[in-house]
């Protein structure tokens, strides 16, 4: 396994002596070798520009006491949020709880303390190193809205600037003419990348090579405008052309470009978070039904990535009984669904649950699935952020939780 790399930055105080404070944690030391690949740094090291120049997850360790002073001087140039080690020598935890008092009270920004057992800590920075690269990488990320959202996504209004400052990531706005005006100019042959589907229903060879249409046309868009991720106001698309995004958006995901439906910026910024921290593809679906009794949800859409299903049939879709959706049966097993919302899309919902069937419905969307959730379900659907919700494989609330934690995300209480 390839070491993960962390900065260390290593402050003690003289009157302990180096030489002494070194040798009293070398088990830290060594703990650091073994596990990842570090950069030291000394108290010395740090000044102005430094952390820009950074990459990847930076520890303050305070290896003694006596260290609060260090600390202050070099915290404008450390990156945020800071995240210290504590020891329990060398009055190391009481100058870290100082240090972090001083980062909330005085700084008024968040911090974060590592402090246990070795294997409780390797955990945590592994974790760590997980949100902060995804943090790092929304820096540089690009989302398209072509279109803008549905009219009917009233809650789902994001403000640009306000994302931006909360998360790094540009919004590129592109009108659906100009998506129009490229698809009009598009001609294809199908190169038959959905000929693993189980089955094809109702859609015609013309509907399949149209649907090849949108996402060469949506291809284009994205080379030209550098998107790491998109939305796509499809039903606007559906009316004008009797075509559906649903084939052109499930590709794109299986190919690791993020893509939404309807124009629903939060559920797509969600998509590509949970992508980014927890590796898992996403699935954008809308709750359908509810069983109090079972605590299970149903959530159902026409757009699954092909690549997280066993199987999948090529169906119609469903709201206009025309062009392609896909019906996709998912693995029965753990899954997390979650949704971040507000004008800055800094409050997040989430719980974890279990995939218990794959409904058939005629009268949802083609892909269903019922989960169980581990929350109590009157809860979770009292207090919604908007109505699609991002599903993903596997049970990541610690990993959520973390995030929650370093980046000081409000949670909407199930």
């Amino acid at each position: 396994m390839v070491k993960k790399s962390v900065n260390i930055v290593q402050l003690m105080s003289p009157l302990h002596g180096e030489e002494k404070v070194r040798e009293s944690l070398k088990k830290r030391y060594d703990f650091f070798n073994k596990n990842f690949e570090v950069n030291y740094y000394r108290y010395e090291d740090i000044n102005e520009g430094w952390g820009k120049e950074k990459e990847g997850l930076t520890i303050v360790w305070i290896m003694t006491g006596g260290t609060e002073g260090k600390f202050r001087n070099i915290y404008p140039f450390l990156p945020k949020p800071v995240v210290l080690l504590a020891e329990s020598i060398n009055n190391s935890l009481a100058a870290s709880l100082e240090i972090l008092s001083y980062v909330r009270e005085y700084e008024k920004e968040k911090g974060y303390i590592l402090y246990g057992e070795e294997k409780e800590i390797l955990n945590e920075i592994y974790n760590l190193i997980k949100v902060s690269n995804t943090l790092s990488s929304l820096q540089v990320a690009n989302i398209g809205n072509i279109g803008g959202p549905s009219e009917w996504l009233i809650s789902s209004i994001v403000d640009y600037e306000g994302v931006r400052n909360q998360w790094g990531i540009n919004v590129v706005d592109i009108p659906m003419e100009e998506f129009y005006e490229i698809l009009e100019k598009t001609e294809a042959s199908y190169d038959g990348y959905f000929a693993k589907s189980a089955q094809v229903i109702e859609p015609s060879s013309e509907d399949i090579l149209n649907a090849q249409r949108v996402y060469i046309a949506l291809k284009s868009l994205i080379e030209k405008y550098n998107l790491t991720a998109l939305t796509l106001k499809c039903f606007d698309l559906l009316r004008k052309y009797k075509i559906t995004g649903c084939l052109a958006l499930s590709r794109l995901i299986d190919e690791g470009v993020i893509a939404g439906c309807e124009g629903d910026l939060p559920a797509t910024f969600t998509m590509y978070l949970a992508y980014l921290l927890t590796g898992e593809t996403p699935f954008m679906a809308n709750p359908s039904a509810i069983d109090l009794e079972k605590n299970t949800i149903i959530l159902a859409h026409c757009t699954v990535p092909t690549k997280i299903v066993k199987n999948y049939v090529l169906r119609s879709h469903f709201e206009s009984g025309i062009s392609v959706g896909i019906r996709g049966e998912f693995e029965k097993g753990p899954v997390t669904i979650l949704k971040f919302g507000g004008e800055d899309l800094s409050k997040i919902s989430y719980a974890s649950g279990m995939i218990l069937d794959n409904p058939t419905s005629e009268f949802r969307c083609r892909t269903q699935i019922e989960v169980r959730l581990n929350v109590d379900l009157k809860k979770f659907i009292s207090t919604p952020l908007g109505n699609h919700q991002v599903i993903i494989r596997g049970d990541h609330s610690a990993l959520i939780e973390k995030l929650i934690s370093f980046k000081g995300i409000t949670v909407i209480k199930s």
